[in-house]
């Protein structure tokens, strides 16, 4: 499996995202929080305090004076710091504007100016550091109102408190949001790695399915034959010896070039290509049953109602367990014969394999790797697959899986 697997996952959400901008893709949050936006926003806060005192109707208006100018870039040059050390440029501007209002009366500069500060504070900061500032702010507001207005009542006070406790709360709300939309693409991004993962595993796990059904059944085809051949032997049967090691030459290179073919078809798929050769399903159980048969093994097999439009995920899964049946009474049994049974019954694909042999003396009960890869491979498909012994004698396997299931 390669770095492909992961192509096909949905990408991030670019909704807040720019045309290409120097050869890059800009989004309009990096846009609003690059350092040019703070110089802007100083310079708007300077000829903001300028213009405030050139058109304002208040107390002690009069011609822009150098003390003026001086004031009020000394009050703007620390806004273009304000995202970095958002609480000292406040501790900053906030006195600088007390003097402002003290000198020129710049009012509604001044409350723009503390609007922004507090805002930045909440949204750089956390909800503590903001109820610190909102505390802060009641005194600072109340000063301000008592310097900058020639009548102060209590309806001027509720107006700044609705401003600047309203910039706040705004940039409070900002900051949880930003923190919510950052949790939720973080779980995105674990989600989408937990995905490529189960995908990766599912896959793992059925090339080993794959190559565990082809190299295991093979094996034990060739130590049957094998052990009948050495036993020939010992009787003196030359021309059954030989014809035992012709199948076991016969059954080695089919392995051999199905093994080939599969490394193939893994190789291709893992590059999105079709698959090199036709993947074995139920119409090619006779080709195996013949194979098993040549190995000493008889078998019954019944086929009945079986769609013909049927899935090549489940006719390949119900053509494997049926192989991987075979296999155990091969290793397992004492059996001659062998029953397979494969047919519908309430919507799902029912293949069954029995024997009424006695376990092997010499061998252990059936199960194993077998058995479990036989579970997972009907349990991938929505199904189930049960095994063992049968009263009065013998050994079953039985695997239901269901035909509604889409293939992926």
């Amino acid at each position: 499996m390669d770095d492909d697997r992961a192509t096909d996952l949905p990408s991030a959400d670019h909704s807040m995202t720019t045309p290409m901008i120097g050869g890059g893709r800009v989004g309009v949050r990096e846009l609003l929080r690059a350092p040019d936006v703070d110089v802007a926003l100083a310079l708007l806060a300077f000829i903001g305090l300028l213009v405030n005192r050139v058109v304002s109707h208040g107390v002690g208006v009069g011609p822009l004076t150098p003390l003026v100018v001086g004031l009020s870039l000394l009050t703007s040059l620390p806004l273009v710091l304000r995202r970095r050390f958002p609480l000292g440029v406040l501790a900053a501007v906030v006195p600088l504007l007390f003097v402002c209002l003290a000198v020129f009366h710049p009012n509604v500069a001044a409350t723009g100016v503390v609007m922004l500060m507090v805002f930045t504070v909440a949204v750089e900061g956390g909800r503590v550091r903001s109820l610190i500032v909102g505390a802060l702010m009641v005194p600072v507001v109340t000063v301000g109102v008592l310097l900058s207005a020639r009548r102060p009542d209590a309806a001027d006070v509720v107006a700044y408190f609705s401003l600047v406790f309203g910039a706040l709360f705004a940039g409070e709300a900002l900051r949880a949001r930003q923190a919510l939309e950052r949790t939720v693409a973080e779980e995105a991004a674990r989600q989408r790695e937990a995905l490529a993962q189960h995908r990766f595993d599912e896959e793992r796990l059925g090339w080993a399915h794959e190559l565990h059904d082809i190299v295991g059944h093979t094996l034990v085809a060739i130590n049957v034959r094998a052990s009948a051949a050495a036993h020939r032997a010992r009787r003196g049967g030359g021309s059954d010896v030989v014809s035992a090691l012709d199948e076991i030459a016969s059954a080695s290179a089919q392995a051999l070039a199905e093994l080939r073919s599969t490394l193939r078809t893994l190789r291709t798929t893992q590059r999105g290509e079709p698959p090199l050769h036709p993947i074995q399903e139920l119409p090619d159980l006779a080709d195996l049953i013949a194979g098993v048969e040549s190995a000493g093994l008889g078998v019954d097999l019944k086929v009945t109602g079986v769609p013909a439009s049927l899935p090549t995920t489940i006719g390949h899964g119900g053509y494997r367990i049926v192989q991987e049946g075979l296999t155990n009474v091969l290793r397992h049994s004492t059996a001659r014969r062998a029953v397979v049974l494969v047919g519908v019954d309430g919507g799902s694909l029912v293949v069954e394999v029995a024997d009424s042999g006695q376990p092997r003396s010499d061998d252990s009960p059936p199960g194993g790797h077998g058995l479990r890869g036989m579970k997972e491979r009907a349990a991938a498909l929505g199904g189930t697959c049960e095994a063992g012994p049968i009263d009065g004698g013998g050994w079953r396997v039985r695997a239901r899986i269901p035909l509604d299931r889409r293939e992926s």
